[in-house]
């Protein structure tokens, strides 16, 4: 019996809930408010994703129900999803015209997509209901000026901060104002209006003060800020900005008060743990440890304290206490972000590259919009000379956050590295409009403009460099730079006396010392450039750099035996020092020892995660001991790493199309090749060989005409047309070329077909 009454009350109670939804059905209004209070309920208690399924039957009961969509695009945004918040938002604003906080919710969701003529319209429309709105104002300065959220903007100058603690300097970026021609003037008008009609709005107060920081009016800035301190001396919010802008002000000795405040006032963890992370960027790790020690044992904070504590120990000196630390850690909660990047610092360190680069992988896995793990990758990866990968890496950073100044110089130098000048100055320009006060920055920018043949102006940025950094290794690398413009410019007197005075402020000084030797070599004084490396030897032993540039000089003057001798000591300085692999490889083909050379070569590959470059050298050597087949696997292996790269596809390309292979594939690679190498006389001539296999006549004639324009002293590039000629049926042009190539050189590799061919025409 009792199972029989537990059963008929469940069948009752089903009952019962099936009638009650049967009449709620009839009545969709009711409905649709249960549903609405049911979200409201989840969203006190947090449960936004609750919240949101529920707020999405109200909108099903009803698809004009605007404050259920308004509602809808709030738990959106607390899940983090910024598209789909922005959706409703701006449905819930048309559904509802007249609803203030609904336009402003839309008009600044607009803002944060950039969508600034939208936003604009919808402030507007409810200053027009209230003139008085403060709000209102603020959101349609920030749409004119393009600027985004407040609070946004400050959690972005943190992370910035965090991400580089070495730089205060991380947030000035007028590069961030979206602006249209003439609107700053009015933004600055609306921000302005916004502090008129309530003086004593902190928010409108630090608006203007944001708006002067970016617009690079530190001063007004600075102006502002105070008065919002004045106004609310305790708020945390106005201290929390205050200690922002004194950091990226390059003013950290008044960023400290406002910390201090900041915990007096609130006394949260947050607030202490905010406080501690200013010690550390500021390297006063005794405070930090202080203020950490107190939050280990702390529910909210306590795991990040002990982290910060481990980085703490790590840069005070006691790397075993701080690895021991986080590994702790890291047992407890593997996926442990923050853990995971400091295990990943301690790795890189130690030079352990796979194992760092395997914890900020699992660092990203844990939060997909960590811009410090994808710094941290990009760092690891540009080590590991994959190039292209850390590229990727460090634009992610800038995805998630455009203020990141480190990872667009960090960008700019591999773009600047791989011969992509306007993308490294441009990259520059903004690292440095993003923060003017870095050195790197601009010396990386002038580094782009000598490349790009912008003297004037890259002059004008080392001349400023120079005053602001004093004596020493950083005035040292300044002088380099300026020995290389002056090198560019010709003016050797004025290239030598830069060279000169780098070195005596810093005699290893690379850049100075790679100069100096290259005005002697290229000057004939061979001796004296090999003379000035006894010296630094004596001094540096073991400095790979010096030895690395040492080889590198010998080889150049023809002693290819001596300089194997310093790529080895370079490699057994520094087992990861890529270059010296590549240049013993060189050093071995000097002397004709293609096995040797072929090795080197091949064990950089092993060092390397993306060995692309390395490999391609293997490739090229195998095809100088005419192994072919040895040839295509390697360079089949190179295009699995990158589908692009230009000589690997080019000589694969030749192998299929002279050894029997599928003519369309070779195609393929050969037009890759082409579009990578788009003024290369060995890629035309390429594609113009396959064309002409392939029998298209017109287009072999054209690649072929482009090999000879670019070098007509080649004979097998004038033989090729010639050939392309004769097939097309125009044996004058044919007859012409023929006898070009044969007169170049009547030995070269292919005349004895040029003559046949020749011979031919002739008869």
């Amino acid at each position: 019996m009792t199972v029989g009454r537990a059963h008929r009350s469940f069948t009752i109670t089903a009952l019962a809930l099936a009638l009650v939804g049967a009449g709620c059905r009839h009545d969709p209004e009711s409905l649709k408010r249960q549903y609405l209070a049911s979200g409201d309920a989840y969203m006190e208690k947090k449960q936004y994703a609750e919240a949101a399924i529920q707020f999405q039957n109200a909108i099903q009961q009803d698809d004009h129900f605007g404050e259920a969509r308004f509602k809808l695009a709030s738990a959106y945004l607390r899940q983090g999803n910024g598209s789909k918040a922005l959706a409703e938002a701006v449905r819930a604003a048309d559904l509802m015209p007249k609803d203030k906080e609904a336009q402003l919710q839309a008009a600044n969701l607009l803002i944060l997509a950039g969508r600034y003529n939208d936003a604009e319209d919808r402030a507007r429309n409810v200053l027009e209901q209230d003139p008085k709105d403060i709000g209102a104002t603020v959101a349609l300065g920030n749409a004119l000026a393009g600027l985004r959220d407040l609070d946004g903007a400050v959690k972005q100058l943190e992370e910035a901060i965090r991400l580089d603690p070495g730089r205060s300097g991380s947030y000035t970026n007028l590069a961030t104002l979206q602006l249209g021609a003439g609107r700053l003037s009015e933004a600055e008008a609306a921000y302005k209006a916004a502090v008129n009609k309530a003086p004593t709005s902190t928010i409108s107060r630090m608006a203007l003060a944001q708006f002067y920081w970016l617009t690079a009016r530190p001063k007004e800035a600075e102006a502002e800020v105070l008065k919002a301190v004045e106004t609310a001396p305790r708020d945390i919010g106005v201290n929390r900005f205050a200690s922002a802008f004194y950091q990226t002000a390059n003013q950290p000795e008044k960023a400290e008060k406002y910390f201090k405040t900041a915990v007096d006032a609130d006394g949260s963890s947050r607030a202490h743990l905010a406080l501690a992370e200013y010690y550390i960027a500021a390297s006063r790790f005794a405070e930090a440890g202080t203020v950490l020690q107190s939050l280990l044992t702390d529910k909210e904070v306590g795991i990040i304290a002990r982290v910060r504590l481990a980085a703490v120990d790590y840069s005070s000196g006691r790397p075993d206490v701080a690895a021991k630390a986080i590994n702790d850690i890291l047992k407890a909660q593997p996926q442990q972000v923050d853990a995971l990047l400091v295990k990943a610092n301690i790795l890189f360190d130690q030079k352990r590259f796979d194992e760092a680069l395997t914890s900020t992988t699992e660092a990203i896995k844990a939060d997909q919009r960590s811009v410090a793990a994808y710094f941290a990758r990009g760092k690891i990866q540009a080590a590991m000379a994959r190039w292209q990968d850390a590229k990727d890496s460090y634009s992610e950073v800038l995805k998630l956050n455009p203020r990141a100044a480190s990872a667009q110089v960090e960008l700019s130098k591999l773009h600047l590295q791989a011969g992509a000048t306007d993308t490294a100055v441009t990259l520059a320009g903004a690292a440095v409009t993003t923060d003017p006060r870095r050195a790197d920055a601009r010396l990386i920018l002038a580094r782009g403009l000598i490349a790009r043949g912008d003297y004037v102006q890259a002059d004008a940025i080392l001349q400023d460099l120079l005053k602001g950094v004093g004596e020493g290794a950083q005035s040292a690398v300044v002088h380099a730079q300026l020995g290389w413009l002056h090198f560019a410019k010709k003016e050797q007197a004025a290239a030598t006396a830069q060279f000169e005075q780098a070195l005596r402020l810093d005699p290893l000084q690379i850049d100075a010392l790679s100069g100096i030797v290259t005005q002697d070599l290229t000057s004939g004084r061979q001796a004296g450039a090999i003379a000035r490396f006894e010296p630094l030897l004596r001094q540096a032993p073991t400095n790979a750099g010096v030895l690395t540039l040492a080889g590198r000089t010998y080889l150049t003057v023809g002693k290819s035996k001596e300089s194997e001798e310093f790529f080895r000591r370079a490699i057994a300085a520094d087992a990861g020092s890529l270059d010296a692999y590549t240049y013993l490889g060189q050093a071995y083909l000097a002397q004709n020892r293609i096995e040797d050379a072929r090795r080197e070569f091949e064990n950089r590959a092993q060092l390397e995660m993306h060995p692309v470059a390395a490999l391609t050298m293997v490739g090229l050597i195998y095809q100088l001991e005419n192994r072919q087949k040895d040839a295509q696997r390697t360079f089949e292996q190179v295009l699995s790493l990158d589908p692009k790269s230009s000589i690997a596809a080019n000589n694969l390309a030749w192998i299929y199309s002279e050894n029997g292979g599928n003519l369309d594939v070779a195609l393929q690679l050969a037009q890759t090749a082409r579009a990578g190498l788009p003024d290369s006389s060995e890629t035309a001539d390429t594609l113009g060989w396959i064309y002409l296999k392939k029998e298209l006549y017109s287009l072999s004639i054209d690649m072929f005409r482009r090999a000879v324009e670019n070098e007509p002293k080649n004979p097998a590039f004038q033989y090729h047309l010639g050939f392309a000629y004769a097939r097309q049926g125009d044996t004058l042009k044919a007859k012409s070329q023929l006898e070009t190539a044969l007169r170049l050189n009547p030995e070269f590799k292919d005349a004895a077909e040029a003559k046949r061919l020749l011979a031919n025409i002739r008869s």
